[in-house]
């Protein structure tokens, strides 16, 4: 099992999915390679992806449960980037 969040830890660290991680935020919004049209900071389909990715790399590291399905990688994903762009 794994909640793949950009900013929360693992389950098998963390049952309480509501309780979001501080160095994860942190590492999320200093991943924004992209800028606005007044110059500000944000994130990309391409660094989020950069970051989930890295959470499920601990993930199976950490978690001896982890598991993640073709449909659970793809719709999580493009929940998150779906969120970039509302």
């Amino acid at each position: 099992m794994s909640n793949n969040s950009p900013s929360g830890l693992d389950f098998a660290l963390q049952p309480n999915q509501s309780v979001k991680h501080d160095p994860f935020i942190k590492e999320l919004l200093e991943a924004a390679t992209g800028k606005d049209e007044d110059g500000n900071d944000i994130l990309t389909p391409k660094d989020l992806s950069m970051v989930l990715g890295k959470r499920r790399a601990v993930a199976r590291a950490v978690n001896p449960e982890f598991s993640l399905s073709f449909f659970h990688k793809v719709f999580g994903s493009s929940k998150y980037v779906t969120m970039l762009y509302f």
